[in-house]
Formats: structure tokens, C-alpha cells, sequence
């Protein structure tokens, strides 16, 4: 520990596998290489509860009792922890940041990563005046500050990505999966309503029906997964269209053994997987919602398509699915765009630097 090292709680609202929660991990987990010492504190468990323990970070689960019993280990925790910074992700948690700082007297730094699933919860005026920065992760994030009552100035601070290599050659994981030469399709997402799924669905279908050989893997779980594996059967959808694989620890592995990565989004803020999906190569299609024209530049890296449009997403895939030149060189412009321009290292010197100048306010 070196005499400028920091003391940071990140606090978020539950450790399901979303980008945000992945992102927080692999932040906390940055932090303490540099020499800091960083914990996170959630509402409730996840499946990244098993992940943050096999990186060795150490989560507190907040005491699920009447709310007394919650504000009360809330506040013992950060007391005894006493951080220099919380850092608070999403406005689920910030009740229990503004308990930790008012304890701590550390500094409060509020990320807004959008609250996309349908559970929309604003801050009180008694929480944002006890914050001290509000950060947004994509430029059309920071412009509904408003929405959820805050009313002080923004900044932005893109997400970063992470290179994770694939374990496995692509010929191998397509073996396993017995994918042949089809061209694969993959989407990376919880489901909610938001993310869309059952548009890509519809999307499979009808590419199907016009002979077009291409087998979509969905990586993810969530409340809407039943109902959209029930749309994909109704549709005659098998195997070899669309399979649906739950919650994935080898995310990059297939991300290496796809050709083409698809996130039909109804809202976003700046989705760490588009990033990770460039950062394997991979021409993304999206939606123009919330960070994706940040990330995505229409025919550079990728293809923009309107939200609920069935027939412009069939068309954008199967596209790159016939091009294999334009799949490679989008790709590799989407590489370049990641590497360059939102590397985690980047990310994580940004919120130091902020952390830093927060401190002396």
C-alpha cells in the first residue's frame, strides 16, 4: 500500500450477471492491481457472487431483514470499513451509499449506466445533494440526468473493455457445439423486455424461412427467457436456428467461434458487450438507443437498425452473413475502434483521476 492509495465500496443493487454488475467486478478488481483496496456492497446475490469470489473480492451481501436491520448494517459496514470514495452504480443503491458516506465521510461518486430493465427507481433530493460527482456512461445517458432527479452538472465516462481471450480454438468450441459451417449469430444479454430478444427471434425466423442458414446463440438468463423460448418454438424454430444457453463463465470462447454479434435493444446505456464483442472482432448490429451510436458507427463497425424492426434487423444479418469480406473488415475496424479509444485501463484512470479530485473539494 503506497500513502496515496484509496478505500473504495462500490455499491450496486445485486449481483445477476448484467454488464454493469460485470463491469463493477472487473473495476474493483483494476483498482486493487493499482494498488488500492476496493469492496463491493449489493442489495442481493447473483451468479457473479461465485465469480467475485474466485477473484478474490470481497462483496457484502446487505442483511435482508425489515429496512431498520438493512440501514443499520449498512451502516456499521461502511463505518468500520471507512472509505475514502463510494462509489455508487445506478440510482437501485444510492439510498445505502448516501448511509455510507453520511457514516464514512468519504465522497460519494454516483454512475448512471441507465436503468434499462424496467425497474426505475429516482434519487431523493437528500441523496443527490449528498453527491459529489455524477458521472453518465455515454453522452446520451448524461442527458436524462433529470429523469431520475438529478439536477447538478455531468460528465461522462465511457465503459471500457477488457480483452478476455477465448480458452478454447474457434474450431473446437464450434465442434462442441456441432454448429458445422453454419454462420453464427450471437446475442449477450439478460432477458427483459428491453434487451429484445424476441425481436431477434422473429429476425431467425425469418431468415429461416428464406433459406438462409444461420444458427442464433442467446447467453443469458432473466424473467422473459420462458417467453421467448416459447415464441421461438411456435415459430418452428430448432436447435440449429436459435438455442437459448443460460448464463455463460465462457462468454468469450463462443464470442471467438461467432461471426456476427446482435443487440436488438429497446433503451441502453454503454453495453460492455458490444464492447466485448468488438474486442473479439466481431461486426456488431444494434439499435440507435442510448450510448450504441457512440460505440457503433453505421457501416464501419457494424449496422444501426431501427428498434422493433424485424425485417431491417433479417436484412442487416444476412448481409454480413453473405459478405464475409465486409463481416471481416467491420470487425476489424470494431478491434481497432475498442483498443484504441476504450480500453479498461483508460476507465479506470479516468474515475481515479475523479476520485482524486473529489477528495480535495
Amino acid at each position: 500500500m503506497t500513502s496515496t492509495s484509496l478505500r473504495i465500496i462500490h455499491t450496486v443493487s445485486s449481483l445477476q450477471g448484467g454488464g454493469m454488475e460485470q463491469f463493477v467486478l472487473r473495476l474493483a478488481e483494476s483498482q486493487i492491481k493499482a494498488g488500492h483496496t476496493a469492496s463491493i456492497v449489493s442489495l442481493n446475490d447473483g451468479p457473479l457472487l461465485e465469480i467475485a469470489a474466485q477473484k478474490n473480492l470481497s462483496v457484502t451481501l446487505i442483511n435482508h431483514g425489515p429496512m431498520l436491520a438493512r440501514i443499520a448494517h449498512c451502516a456499521m459496514h461502511f463505518a468500520w470499513q471507512a472509505p475514502d470514495i463510494v462509489h455508487c452504480h445506478n440510482p437501485t443503491s444510492l439510498r445505502y451509499a448516501t448511509i455510507g458516506k453520511l457514516v464514512s465521510g468519504g465522497r460519494l461518486l454516483f454512475t448512471d449506466h441507465a436503468q434499462t430493465k424496467g425497474i426505475v427507481r429516482k434519487g431523493s433530493p437528500f441523496e443527490w445533494k449528498r453527491v459529489n460527482a455524477y458521472v453518465a456512461v455515454s453522452g446520451e445517458t448524461a442527458t436524462h440526468a433529470g429523469d431520475i432527479g438529478y439536477q447538478g452538472p455531468t460528465e461522462v465516462v465511457h465503459n471500457g473493455v477488457e480483452f478476455a481471450a477465448a480458452h478454447t480454438s474457434r474450431e473446437a468450441v464450434r465442434a462442441a457445439l456441432n454448429l458445422g459451417d453454419r454462420a453464427v449469430v450471437v446475442n449477450v444479454a439478460s432477458f427483459y423486455p428491453v434487451k429484445a430478444q424476441d425481436v431477434l427471434v422473429k429476425a431467425a425466423a425469418a431468415m429461416k424461412n428464406s433459406g438462409l442458414p444461420v444458427t442464433t446463440l442467446f447467453l443469458g438468463d432473466g424473467a422473459e427467457r420462458a417467453r421467448v423460448e416459447q415464441l421461438a418454438n411456435d415459430l418452428g424454430l430448432g436447435p440449429q436456428d436459435v438455442r437459448f444457453m443460460g448464463f455463460r463463465n465462457d462468454v468469450p470462447d463462443i464470442l471467438a467461434a461467432a461471426d456476427i454479434f446482435v443487440l436488438p435493444s429497446r433503451a441502453e446505456g454503454l453495453p460492455m458487450s458490444i464492447l466485448e464483442a468488438m474486442s473479439h472482432r466481431l461486426p456488431v448490429v444494434c439499435t440507435p438507443v442510448g450510448g450504441n451510436p457512440e460505440l457503433v458507427l453505421d457501416g464501419e463497425h457494424g449496422k444501426l437498425t431501427p428498434v422493433d424492426d424485424i425485417d431491417a434487423l433479417a436484412q442487416a444479418i444476412a448481409q454480413l452473413v453473405s459478405d464475409p469480406v465486409l463481416r471481416q473488415r467491420q470487425g476489424e475496424a470494431g478491434y481497432k475502434r475498442v483498443t484504441q479509444d476504450f480500453s479498461f485501463e483508460r476507465t479506470s484512470s479516468l474515475y481515479e483521476a475523479i476520485y482524486r479530485r473529489i477528495l480535495k473539494d
